[in-house]
């Protein structure tokens, strides 16, 4: 049964969106003068094999609490929205309690986008900084390469250029 067409917007520019009987129709925004031809993507999405659609915990996390236990070979198990995230804040108490908030890394590799406020990694710092704070990567090892290296470069050039003392 079709209904209301909503507008929305998304990285790849607005849209209206209506479900039809034959599932999701997206329609670029009459003023956009190039829309995006990814927008065109969004109906697949919703089914997509790839989703998920609910959490899923490790069994043996779930049995014997936090720890290594059985990573990897581990089969998963699905919980509801409410039981996952009752574990993830008693989680986070529990190390932020036993060992500091320094023993919460805050890190994150999700997918970047257009606008700061979607970004994964600042929505998780602002987060974990609710918290009372958090430990944060500062530099990749190929950031901290290319210090050390000028470092070194710059030294080294300084000693090529540099006159004796008394010359």
């Amino acid at each position: 049964m079709p209904n209301e067409a909503l507008g929305n917007s998304s990285h790849w520019g607005l849209f209206t969106a209506s479900v039809e009987s034959d599932g999701l129709r997206v329609i670029p925004d009459a003023d956009d003068p190039d829309p995006s031809a990814l927008l065109g993507n969004i109906p697949a999405s919703l089914d997509s094999r790839a989703r998920i659609l609910h959490p899923y915990v490790r069994r043996g996390w779930l049995a014997d609490g936090p720890g290594p236990g059985a990573r990897g070979d581990d089969e998963f198990v699905e919980v509801t929205w409410d039981h996952a995230l009752d574990l993830a804040a008693r989680e986070l108490e529990r190390v932020r309690s036993t060992f500091g908030n320094a023993a919460i890394f805050g890190g994150s590799y999700g997918w970047a986008s257009a606008g700061r406020f979607h970004h994964a990694q600042s929505q998780l710092h602002r987060f974990l900084n609710c918290l009372g704070g958090y430990t944060r990567s500062r530099h990749t090892t190929a950031t901290e390469r290319r210090r050390h290296c000028s470092l070194m470069w710059s030294a080294a050039w300084s000693r090529c250029t540099s006159r004796p003392p008394g010359r």
